[in-house]
């Protein structure tokens, strides 16, 4: 027997071998660790092999169910064998791992499977006018002040302030708008005072005195700020269950300081698109709209995320082209070829143009999921691409919302990103924009 040990072993080591180093031991090894799927939804994973090693290889879940809906003993997934490898089944909403094993015990490849209930969510593709107010003014600039003497002089800047600063106080009173800014610098006149300054993730106190413009016949400190950012994006979809929206499917960052903008408050409203300026290679196009606040859009804004702005609305958001609620697709569920956007180029109607999905990465989580090229002869006519304005339209494949564009790629406006409704639903409470280029001297 002690000598049918070590053959057997040699035997069972070579038979591991053999496996680990066949093309079906590939496939499990290159699968993902995390997998999503919607109830009702199944997976095939095909492992063509030889009959005789068909055995030595399992795939089966262990575990209990993360789910308060689902007991331990019901698993929401079930793991079916079929004559060329193996087919996972959603059946429930919940979570488990599933583990791919050698020889009944040996851990090979486990996977954590979750199986989601179908979602769905009224379409966008409304435009919309946003207006965004930052917590604190941001620095965008620096202004010199003309002295008594003829010179020009940088309070602020001298002191250490740097663009892209954002003055939360001033001795300890808060700023939230230029006009805050610029009656407590006037009251100081040329006394020192203390600003209490974010910078990235540091808070600074910076000490500077004012001096008198004779050209503003005020005391300044040398900057150019900005408390806010207004513009025209698109509505990408909005939630009946929970009254909120997500839109434009990107961050909006300050034009000047390129820095991300802290939301203190803001509001969406119905815009309509007046005009449209083409664009073309090098040179990004846009839509150039009106605000309508007697709109049926209506909404704050409570986050400003790199997946887009977020809020909620008081009355209930439809679509035309949709009466009803669409269901949400999936990255995983996402594959290359023909689409649709919804967005508007003309007043305020919404239509629907067609795309192509030319590449698709669902392991990404940067909001450049998805390449997408338009295709819609008439919309190229009109716009060029994809341009300023259109971002947030939502992308329809299959009868499912699957994301939004996001952004153009600026030497060929016919492509562009597009980012999906994984990212966008991860920052609801339940799971590019146009800048007007105005600044003040203070």
């Amino acid at each position: 027997m002690r000598k049918i040990r070590p053959v057997i072993g040699v035997i069972l080591a070579l038979l591991f071998l053999a496996i680990c180093f066949s093309p079906q031991a590939r496939i499990v090894l290159t699968l993902p660790d995390n997998q999503k799927m919607i109830v009702g939804e199944s997976s095939e994973i095909v492992l063509e092999m030889p009959e005789i090693l068909q055995k030595y290889i399992q795939m089966q879940v262990v575990g209990g169910s993360s789910s308060v809906f689902t007991a331990p003993v019901d698993s929401p997934v079930i793991v079916n064998r079929q004559s060329n490898g193996y087919e996972i089944v959603a059946l429930k909403p919940g979570q488990v791992d599933v583990a791919v094993k050698l020889l009944g015990y040996i851990p090979v490849k486990s996977m954590a499977v979750e199986a989601i209930a179908p979602y769905r969510v009224v379409v966008g593709g409304h435009s919309i006018g946003v207006m965004l107010q930052s917590k604190g003014v941001m620095v965008v600039g620096f202004a010199p002040v003309v002295d008594e003497n003829g010179e020009k002089v940088y309070p602020a800047r001298d002191k250490g302030m740097q663009i892209g600063d954002r003055i939360l106080k001033i001795d300890g009173q808060g700023v939230s708008t230029e006009n805050d800014l610029a009656r407590l610098i006037d009251a100081h006149h040329n006394e020192k005072m203390v600003l209490t300054v974010q910078r990235r993730e540091e808070v600074l106190e910076v000490p500077v005195a004012g001096y008198y413009c004779s050209e503003t016949q005020r005391y300044r400190i040398g900057l150019y700020v900005r408390d806010g950012v207004v513009g025209v994006g698109t509505l990408t979809f909005w939630d009946p269950q929970t009254h909120e929206y997500a839109a434009l499917g990107h961050v909006i960052i300050d034009a000047d300081t390129r820095q991300n903008i802290e939301v203190l408050s803001g509001k969406i409203v119905s815009a309509s698109v007046q005009t449209i300026k083409p664009g073309r290679p090098g040179r990004p196009g846009e839509k150039i709209g009106i605000f309508n606040s007697e709109g049926n859009i209506q909404g704050n804004i409570t986050k400003n995320t790199g997946f887009g702005i977020f809020g909620s609305t008081d009355e209930d958001i439809t679509n035309p082209l949709h009466r009803y609620s669409m269901e949400v697709g999936y990255a995983h569920q996402v594959k290359k070829g023909p689409a649709q956007i919804y967005t508007v180029i003309n007043g305020d109607d919404i239509e629907a143009f067609d795309i192509v999905i030319e590449k698709v990465y669902p392991e990404r989580r940067n909001g450049k999921g998805m390449v997408v090229r338009i295709a819609d002869q008439r919309l190229l006519n009109v716009t060029g691409g994809i341009i300023q304005g259109m971002s947030g339209s939502p992308i329809i494949q299959d009868n499912r919302i699957v994301g939004a564009i996001t952004h153009v790629f600026l030497n060929d406006p016919q492509r562009g990103y597009g980012v999906f409704m994984d990212n966008m639903l991860s920052e609801t409470s339940d799971n590019e924009i146009k800048q007007l280029n105005v600044s003040t001297k203070y």
